[in-house]
């Protein structure tokens, strides 16, 4: 007996949502929107939580570089005791052994330093305070990546539940078909033979059927490690390919990526970053001075002494080949750092506009899709009339189903490729995904998309 594709995929959704009712749903709400995901990504998955210590470390030693203009206040305490060996001397023809000298010191001091200017510093506290910045720009560049992962995750869950539907209609109309052939065998109005074509269309549409459910699972599983959840847990989600997906204008598109797009703001602050090292290798290079004080205050086995001192202090390397390779290493990274963030900017608006033109396809697409899938329905439901009536053989009806099948598939795929799309636009523009959504497209906007997708 063959095995009933159409329940394969109610019965395995079925079986892991009693799993989920007994504990593994704990973490997640019992509906998974969109706006959770993302939120639950942000919160748990690793990648921010290691953007964050980077940035950590970068306020670490920013605080570091500052600390060396504040006074040094430093205490100090030791104690010694010291001990010599007898000793055995001649003296006058005979030997004298000495006595054993004993000596203890104890000293305490309190030091208070204070640099007042030094060169090359106020560059390295800006240098530092750029790598913060940059830092907190690849953070919101890392929480940019993952949402958008986030995204089109879930819409490819979405995406092959609607697939698997698709596969599990499929195998209903293929079992209506034998057993409408089964009926003209027996009538004796169709050959044995027509059974055969039947079967493997049934056999094709199950298998499609079993594939889309381990599709569903391998985006699930993808869906658990960006939200860093547990295996046996099964996000139930709640959302639909449907909606308009506008895409707007590029050129206003591009602009906003130029001043939004995280990843192209942390590199210019790498730039900077860059050629403030460049001109501390140059100053250590070059004549260099600094302006320090001192206070110390100790007491010293017994004695009780102050001091205090002001200095300055100039120094020029008369040759030096580190000082000067260390300025044609800085110039190096400069020119590197530069040509990264020209590459960053050619790369943004690579990624803005290949999202842009998914999108107008995506929606063309869609279009077209709908159109087919009623014709391919009109014309599946004739075929089978017809050959209900003898009128045409059954290769007629399978090519109908099979036309029909692979038309939904195909709207499928394009409703997920819009709202991926669409949400590659956002991030590509630099939007953080859980901010509230996209304003509402100007009236010319509308009139452009309207051009581009005609009847959508």
């Amino acid at each position: 007996m063959r095995s009933d594709g159409a329940l394969t995929l109610a019965i395995v959704i079925a079986l892991s949502a009693l799993c989920a009712l007994a504990g593994a749903q704990e973490e997640l709400p019992p509906l998974l929107t969109l706006e959770e995901a993302l939120r639950l990504a942000v919160e748990r998955n690793p990648q921010i939580a290691i953007a964050e210590a980077d940035l950590r470390g970068r306020e670490a030693a920013l605080d570091s570089q500052r600390g060396r203009w504040l006074p040094q206040l430093v205490a100090g305490w030791s104690w010694r005791w010291q001990q010599s060996l007898p000793r055995t001397i001649n003296v006058g023809g005979g030997t004298i052994e000495t006595q054993r000298q004993r000596t203890t010191t104890r000293d305490a001091s309190l030091t208070l330093n204070q640099t007042f200017y030094q060169s090359g510093l106020p560059e390295a506290i800006d240098a530092a305070r750029q790598q913060v910045r940059a830092s907190e720009a690849s953070l919101e560049n890392t929480r940019r990546t993952l949402l958008a992962q986030v995204a089109g995750t879930f819409y490819a869950i979405l995406a092959n539940q609607e697939l698997a539907a698709v596969a599990e209609k499929a195998v209903e109309v293929s079992q209506r078909h034998l057993e409408l052939v089964d009926a003209r065998i027996e009538a004796g109005t169709a050959a044995p033979a027509d059974r055969l074509q039947i079967e493997a269309e049934l056999a094709d549409a199950e298998l499609e059927a079993v594939s889309t459910v381990n599709a569903t699972w391998q985006s699930i599983a993808q869906l658990r490690e960006l939200l860093a959840l547990p295996q046996d847990t099964l996000p139930l989600l709640s959302g639909s390919l449907d909606g308009p997906r506008t895409s707007g204008d590029l050129d206003a598109w591009l602009t906003e990526a130029e001043t939004e797009r995280p990843d192209l703001i942390a590199q210019e602050h790498r730039v900077r970053a860059a050629e403030l090292s460049l001109r501390q290798a140059e100053i250590d290079s070059g004549l260099s001075y600094s302006f320090q004080g001192s206070a110390d205050w100790g007491r010293f086995t017994g004695n009780t002494g102050e001091s205090w001192f002001l200095g300055a202090s100039a120094s020029f390397p008369l040759y030096s080949k580190q000082a000067r390779a260390s300025v044609d290493q800085a110039q190096a990274s400069l020119e590197s750092a530069r040509q990264r963030l020209e590459q960053t900017k050619l790369s943004v608006a690579r990624e803005v506009s290949q999202a842009y033109y998914a999108l107008r396809d995506a929606n063309q697409r869609v279009a077209a899709a709908e159109a087919s899938l009623a014709a391919a329905q009109t014309n599946l439901d004739a075929a089978q009339a017809r050959y209900a009536e003898g009128v045409v053989d059954v290769i007629t009806v399978t090519d109908a189903e099979l036309t029909w099948r692979r038309t939904a598939a195909r709207l499928v795929q394009a409703r997920f490729d819009r709202n991926v799309a669409y949400y590659q636009l956002l991030a590509a523009a630099g939007r953080q995904l859980t901010e509230p959504g996209p304003p509402e497209p100007t009236a010319d906007t509308e009139a452009a998309d309207d051009e581009t997708v005609i009847g959508q």
